[in-house]
């Protein structure tokens, strides 16, 4: 089910996390679990353009919880 046009919602990021956190739960390395995480965002908010670079900081920042090293 797609969200709503807004791009910065974040009515996938329970989805987007998780398919993040299992992925490097099984010791898949981080760019396979980051590129699975905007695979499923892309999913929720289906666009022929590639994705912006806030929406991509907003997808790091969720799979991160907001801390980066």
């Amino acid at each position: 089910m797609a969200c709503r046009e807004d791009a910065t919602s974040d009515c996938c990021r329970p989805a987007v996390v998780r398919a993040y956190q299992e992925m490097r739960g099984k010791g898949q390395p981080e760019k396979f679990c980051l590129e699975a995480a905007i695979t499923v965002y892309r999913w929720h908010h289906p666009s022929p353009d590639d994705l912006p670079p806030e929406v991509m900081a907003m997808v790091t920042g969720w799979v991160h919880d907001g801390l980066r090293h």
